[in-house]
C-alpha cells in the first residue's frame, strides 16, 4: 500500500496560479473521479482552500497515484504536467501523513496557528466523502480524523493559536487591552475595503454589542454589511462620522485617504469635555488619524507600527510553541502509522497461514493415503496434532510481524518479510500467478 500526497500550497506557487489550481468543492466529484480511474489508486480526497490544493491517494503501490494526482491538478490549472510539476510537492507513505498532520493543526499555514484550517480540512474531507462514499476509504478516513484530533491536541496543549496573527486581529487585541471585553461597547469601522471587513469580523468574533460601518461611499459600506449578515452591524454616511464619535468606544480607520480624516479638533468638538474612553486604532498609511488625538484624554491611539509589533511578538510565539507542536504531533503520527502498518501486516500474517495450512493438508493427505489401519478417531488425533505443530511454529513470526509491523522502519521491515515467506503485498505467495493450482510447487525440494 502507498499513500502520496500531491500538491501546491503558497509557499511554491502565487496567488495568481494557486486561483488556477483550486477545486471548488462543486468539482471535487469530477476531480475524486479523474483520480480513481487511474490504475491501482483505491482512494482519493481533495483539499483546496486559498493557500493550497492536495490531493491525497492511496494506491497499491507507492508512487502509483502520483502521475493521476499531477494531472489532475495540472488540467485544473490548464498546465501540462510537466509544468505543473514546477510548482508541486510529492510527500509520500509517513511523510504524507505528517504533512496532513501539520496542516491540519496550523503548523503549514501562511500564518503559523491559525484556527481556521482545521475545519477547512474537515470540510475537505467531508467534501470527498459525500462527493465519492467509495473513493474515500478505511485509510484516508483514519488519516483524517488523526490528522484532526491532532490539530485539536495542539490547540488543547500549546499556546500556538493565541494572539494575533494579523493586522486587524492585533488591532482587536490591543482594544481588549484596555476594555478587557468588548460586551456593552459600541465600535465604528471606517473603511469598508478587505482589512476593514476583516476587522469588522474580529470585533464580532469578539462579542461587540454594536458596530457601524463608515465609507467615502454609503453603498461600499452597505455592500460590507450585506456580506457580513449580521445583525449588530450596519452602515452609515460618511458625512455622519463625526456624529457617531460622540457615541462609540471604539474607532478603527483604514481607508486609502491622503490626509488625516480624524482630526483632534474634530474629536476634541465631537466629545465636548467628556473624560469617557475610547481606543481609535489607525491601520491605514498614509494614517487616518492625527497624532495630537493621542494627547487628548481619555484617548488611546495605536497605529499600524503598534500593531505590528503585536503581529510580530505574535508570530515568534508561535514559532516557539511550534516545536512543542512538533513533539505532539510525532506522537500522533507514531499512533496512526503504527496502526496503518500493523493493517499492512494482517494480509502477509494471513497468507502465510494459509499457505502453511496449504502445505500441512496436502502433505498429511500424501502421509495418510497408504494407511488404512487407521480408525477416524487415530486419524483425526494426527491430523490434530499436525495443526497443531503449524500453530505452534507460526506463532512466533506472526508476533514478530505484528512487532515489526509498529517499529519505525515497519514499511521496510514488512517488505523484507514479504520477501522472506515470497509473498506478494495482498499475502498470496508470490509465484501463485504462475503455479495457481500446481501443487505444492517448490516445496517438494525442501528435503534436499
Amino acid at each position: 500500500m502507498g499513500l502520496t500526497v500531491v500538491g501546491v500550497n503558497h509557499r511554491t506557487a502565487p496567488i495568481e496560479l494557486r486561483e488556477r489550481f483550486y477545486v471548488p468543492a462543486a468539482d471535487v466529484p469530477a476531480a475524486m473521479e479523474r483520480l480513481l480511474l487511474a490504475p491501482d489508486v483505491e482512494e482519493c480526497a481533495v483539499l483546496s482552500t486559498c493557500n493550497r490544493t492536495e490531493c491525497y491517494v492511496v494506491a497499491a503501490e507507492v508512487g502509483h497515484g502520483e502521475r493521476a494526482a499531477t494531472v489532475t491538478l495540472a488540467e485544473r490549472a490548464g498546465l501540462t504536467p510537466e509544468a505543473a510539476a514546477g510548482h508541486l510537492y510529492v510527500r509520500r507513505n509517513r511523510e504524507a501523513a505528517l504533512h496532513l498532520f501539520r496542516v491540519a493543526a496550523g503548523l503549514d499555514s501562511m500564518v503559523v496557528g491559525e484556527p481556521q484550517i482545521q475545519g477547512q480540512v474537515e470540510q475537505a474531507y467531508r467534501a470527498s466523502r459525500d462527493a465519492r462514499p467509495d473513493g474515500v476509504g478505511l485509510v484516508l478516513h483514519r488519516l483524517f480524523q488523526s490528522a484532526l484530533a491532532a490539530g485539536g491536541r495542539v490547540r488543547a496543549e500549546t499556546a500556538i493559536g493565541e494572539g494575533a496573527a494579523s493586522v486587524p486581529a492585533a488591532a482587536v487585541q490591543l482594544v481588549l487591552k484596555v476594555f478587557g471585553t468588548l460586551e456593552g461597547r459600541r465600535a465604528m469601522v471606517i473603511g469598508a475595503g478587505e482589512m476593514g471587513e476583516e476587522t469588522l469580523r474580529s470585533l464580532l468574533d469578539r462579542g461587540i454589542d454594536e458596530a457601524v460601518v463608515a465609507s467615502r461611499t454609503l453603498a461600499r459600506a452597505e455592500e460590507a454589511v450585506a456580506r457580513l449578515a449580521h445583525p449588530a452591524v450596519r452602515a452609515v454616511p460618511y458625512l455622519a462620522v463625526a456624529d457617531v464619535l460622540r457615541s462609540v468606544d471604539v474607532v478603527l480607520t483604514s481607508t486609502s485617504a491622503p490626509h488625516p480624516i480624524v482630526t483632534a479638533d474634530a474629536l476634541r468638538a465631537s466629545r465636548g469635555t467628556e473624560g469617557r474612553s475610547m481606543v481609535i486604532v489607525d491601520i491605514a498609511l498614509p494614517r487616518d488619524v492625527e497624532a495630537g488625538v493621542g494627547d487628548l484624554p481619555g484617548i488611546f491611539l495605536y497605529n499600524i507600527d503598534d500593531l505590528q509589533r503585536v503581529v510580530h511578538a505574535t508570530v515568534q510565539a508561535r514559532e516557539a510553541e511550534g516545536r512543542a507542536a512538533e513533539v505532539l504531533l510525532g506522537e500522533e503520527l507514531d499512533g496512526f502509522w503504527g496502526w496503518l502498518l500493523a493493517r499492512e501486516a494482517v494480509p502477509l500474517i494471513r497468507g502465510l497461514r494459509e499457505e502453511a495450512e496449504r502445505i500441512r493438508r496436502e502433505t498429511m493427505e500424501v502421509a495418510l493415503e497408504g494407511i488404512t489401519d487407521l480408525s477416524p478417531e487415530e486419524r483425526e488425533r494426527i491430523l490434530g496434532a499436525s495443526r497443531l505443530v503449524v500453530q505452534r511454529i507460526l506463532h512466533a513470526p506472526t508476533v514478530g510481524l505484528r512487532k515489526l509491523a509498529g517499529g519505525a522502519a515497519g514499511a521496510e521491515q514488512l517488505e523484507v518479510a514479504r520477501r522472506l515467506f515470497e509473498m506478494n503485498g495482498r499475502g498470496r505467495p508470490a509465484r501463485a500467478d504462475e503455479e495457481e493450482g500446481t501443487g505444492m510447487g517448490r516445496g517438494e525440494d525442501d528435503g534436499e
